[in-house]
């Protein structure tokens, strides 16, 4: 992987570290919204890993590459397989056209930062946002 995508990711992670650390302390709405992103993502009919990987399709068509970071590793985190991402990307693909496809390339290369974290830093709990 290109040291300018590294470079993106890590500071994708860093800015929403930083932005979780400001909103948490000034913003009203912010606490309600991580408790609706805790309850959207909690196991139920679908388990956490279906919903990651459904959020990472809506992050493709979307075109939000902070998006497609978090929901690529929380679906890692997940348990989400190489062929299961592949999947999540063919269903962005059908819903967003090329246009998905071009930044499909961006959760891709999430995807490959994640493993490789992954491998040298073993298997991780859920994150929290400011993580």
């Amino acid at each position: 992987m290109d040291d300018l995508t590294v470079e993106k990711i890590e500071q994708s992670r860093r800015d929403r570290k930083r932005s979780h650390s400001l909103l948490a302390g000034k913003s009203r709405s912010y606490p309600h919204f991580l408790e609706l992103e805790k309850a959207a993502f909690a196991p139920g009919e679908l388990t956490s890993k279906v919903k990651e990987l459904m959020a990472l399709s809506i992050s493709i068509v979307t075109r939000c590459e902070p998006c497609m970071e978090w929901h690529v590793e929380q679906a890692v985190l997940s348990g989400a397989s190489e062929a299961e991402i592949y999947e999540a990307i063919d269903v962005a693909t059908e819903m967003g056209g090329g246009p998905a496809v071009a930044y499909a390339r961006f959760a891709l290369r999430s995807y490959e930062y994640f493993l490789d974290r992954q491998r040298t830093s073993g298997p991780h709990l859920r994150e929290a946002a400011s993580d």
